[in-house]
């Protein structure tokens, strides 16, 4: 048996363990069918996305691949309404409204709505092979419904707490979610501090500890990391920041270029963006936000006011307020193809294997 044949291949049907992570504002339709076509498997993430688009995005992906794809949905908290919270933080990002001659600030609105029921019509006319859900998981009846059509279901987990919970709760695989991923936390049960557990501290605790298969995911970037993650018992691994570098990927210029330079910048968990804990390249918001945490509004309503400000700053080629999601491996990353990248991936790891039982 190769090392990429197991019982979590088998279940998902795809060739090798390598799932890419549903990256909401960036994983396309390109993308997603490109690496299913290559044998991993491509996910779209749609909590973003218009209700009236989600049905002729997916019939998109399966016209461009007959192969597995996951569709991601996130199942946050509805946020709540602050108005002192809201005006304070209004009032503290008007200074940059009227830096590049915005004249009217938004009030603050959600941005994308928690996984519903309409969502879950649309989940279950659509019947992919393979549900992922972001920040814990939707009610028990909506599971129950997702699970007589067989779908299989996938969450994420950054604490052993929050891996047991998903495991009672019905899910068929497990994210460990490592501190190192770009992006947002998925922690749903535990306290963000508690979350923040380096994957190859995380990963082996939570195989330990439940009988589900176990998907790695943080700061993997090649095929080292792939073996790596397997031999601490994985059976998979999920990428991000390494596929956010391919030509498929809908991601803007700027965020582009931060990514080619990432080896000489930062990356840090910020809320600024989002109003929730999300792994990025510094940039000036960032930076400016630091230690402001308390005057946040919740996810996800903080985008209404940053996404204004942030797509007329890009216009004068500007990133200062631009979600560079990445992780801490982005400087691993190549400007390839997705077909090249899994191909890569595999030969990497293949070659690791190889040696390893040569020895």
């Amino acid at each position: 048996m190769e090392w990429y044949e197991n019982d979590l291949t088998k279940a998902l049907n795809i060739k090798y363990p390598i799932i890419q992570a549903p990256m909401a504002s960036a994983a396309s339709v390109e993308l997603a069918a490109a690496v299913s076509n290559a044998g991993g498997l491509g996910s779209l993430g749609l909590s973003y996305h218009k209700i009236e688009n989600i049905l002729p995005d997916y019939k998109k992906i399966i016209s461009k691949t007959n192969h597995s794809i996951n569709l991601n949905f996130m199942t946050h908290k509805e946020p709540s309404n602050n108005d002192i919270l809201n005006k304070n933080f209004r009032d503290h990002v008007s200074k940059y409204y009227e830096e590049y001659g915005l004249d009217t600030l938004p009030n603050i609105t959600n941005t994308c709505e928690s996984f519903n029921s309409e969502q879950l019509d649309l989940l279950l006319q659509m019947n992919p092979k393979v549900v992922s859900f972001h920040f814990g998981l939707p009610n028990k009846e909506f599971i129950k419904k997702i699970k007589e059509l067989n779908i299989f279901i996938i969450s994420s987990a950054t604490t052993v707490k929050e891996a047991k919970i998903l495991e009672n709760s019905g899910v068929d695989a497990i994210i460990a979610q490592g501190f190192e991923a770009g992006g947002h936390r998925g922690t749903f049960e535990s306290s963000y501090k508690e979350g923040e557990i380096g994957l190859f501290s995380l990963l082996p605790q939570i195989v330990d500890a439940v009988s589900l298969p176990v998907i790695a995911a943080g700061g993997i970037a090649d095929g080292r990391g792939i073996a790596a993650t397997l031999m601490l018992g994985a059976k998979g691994v999920q990428l991000g920041t390494a596929f956010l570098s391919c030509p498929e990927a809908s991601v803007h210029p700027l965020w582009k270029n931060a990514l080619n330079n990432s080896g000489d910048r930062e990356t840090r968990i910020t809320s600024a963006f989002t109003g929730r804990p999300a792994r990025g390249i510094v940039n000036r918001l960032l930076k400016e936000m630091d230690g402001k945490e308390n005057i946040i509004p919740d996810f996800p309503t903080v985008g209404s006011i940053i996404k204004p400000l942030a797509n007329t700053a890009a216009k004068k080629g500007d990133e200062d307020f631009l979600s560079l999601w990445a992780g801490q491996s982005a400087p691993m990353s190549h400007n390839i193809p997705a077909k090249d990248l899994v191909e890569k991936l595999i030969k990497e790891t293949s070659s690791i294997f190889k040696r390893i039982n040569n020895n």
